[in-house]
């Protein structure tokens, strides 16, 4: 049990202090705090990983607890459980470095995943905190903090004024939605190619049925292509098993899938899964405009090294994570690109030892 995450849950309700304590004990050890004061005197003695925070409470208000439990723990991320909401407290929300908001009455799924997420916000800060790279931390948490609040506020109002906003207003938030959930995902990025370069994601070979990671794959693509009125067409045969680290295939696949869809315009996205005599193969085209020129050597050269030290100015964060793990996998990763679209062949050895593995992601 020690070494189980602690969160803090502060509320005035006893009924809502227990239904996050059923929602969050399977997996965390739960402490309670009935008000600002007895939540104050808990972080003075008790460390604690995540809280869980309601703003309108008797006594000291819930930013000012915040304000004051950052002073005791500036590390802490904090959940806003909030009934109501206003731009006063978003504002605030954000110099104070919430890391979410939680609206009443709660999804249980919707706090597990959010509590997670907050968890491993703050196990990769003390990770990165001693790396030598201090500059990419305190980068990535500028960029972070920000846009989780971001996220969660424009998806509030989404939510709770529905009735009252115009059509272009709906839109111009899910332009906000949208555009806050791509950078968040080049910053996830960046941090994964920090970590894969200073060997902190070893390979953990087992068995992978690529045909079914791809359809998988294809299937949380589809509504995105069905958006720009993209087809989206899978195909695999025969046997398609191998023995790699699933999560890094999928990591590929899903970085070239995503990028196909992101830049075709017209037309629509092929993914092809065919096995090799030596491994699998998979084959990825789409009918855009092409890799720009420009873009093209950067690549190339991306895909020829053999060690980890960037060298690419102009190559996407996607790109190059999807070479180095195209690498880090014992696989090759080429392309042909064009004003009729782009093809993305990667291929994948039948059987690949995490020790060599993890000697190319640190070489």
């Amino acid at each position: 049990m020690a070494d189980r995450p602690r969160v803090l849950i502060v509320d005035d309700e006893l009924g809502v202090r227990e239904s996050l304590r059923a929602i969050l004990q399977p997996d965390c050890e739960i402490v309670t705090a009935g008000s600002g004061e007895e939540a104050l005197a808990l972080l003075k003695d008790t460390p604690v990983d995540v809280m869980t925070l309601d703003l309108k409470m008797p006594g000291q208000g819930g930013m000012r607890v915040l304000a004051r439990a950052r002073e005791l723990d500036p590390e802490v991320e904090v959940l806003i459980i909030t009934g109501y909401g206003s731009f006063d407290t978003a504002v605030e929300g954000l110099r104070l470095q919430v890391f979410d908001y939680l609206a009443k009455p709660f999804d249980c799924d919707q706090v597990r995943r959010l509590v997670q997420k907050a968890l491993e916000r703050r196990s990769e800060r003390r990770r990165l905190k001693d790396a030598p790279d201090r500059i990419l931390s305190s980068v990535s948490h500028s960029l972070r903090t920000p846009l989780n609040v971001i996220m969660g506020y424009s998806s509030m109002l989404r939510d709770e004024q529905v009735e009252q906003l115009t059509e272009e207003q709906r839109r111009a938030l899910d332009r906000i939605q949208a555009n806050s959930t791509s950078l968040l995902g080049y910053v996830e990025t960046m941090l994964y190619l920090a970590d894969l370069d200073r060997g902190l994601h070893p390979l953990t070979a087992g068995p992978v049925a690529v045909g079914e990671l791809a359809t998988r794959i294809a299937r949380e693509l589809e509504p995105v292509a069905s958006a720009k009125r993209l087809s989206l067409e899978l195909a695999t045969t025969g046997d398609l098993g191998i023995t790699s680290d699933e999560h890094k295939v999928a990591i590929v696949v899903r970085a070239l899938a995503e990028n196909a869809v992101k830049f075709t315009e017209q037309g629509g996205v092929t993914v092809r899964v065919d096995p090799l005599p030596d491994g699998v193969g998979v084959e990825i085209r789409d009918t855009g405009p092409g890799l720009p020129a420009e873009l093209v050597p950067d690549l190339e050269a991306e895909l020829a090294r053999t060690g980890a030290a960037p060298t690419s100015r102009l190559l996407g964060f996607g790109l190059r994570l999807a070479a180095r793990l195209a690498r880090t996998l014992g696989g090759t990763l080429g392309f042909h690109t064009g004003p009729g679209g782009t093809t993305w062949r990667l291929t994948l050895p039948r059987t690949v030892a995490a020790d060599a593995g993890t000697r190319r992601a640190i070489a």
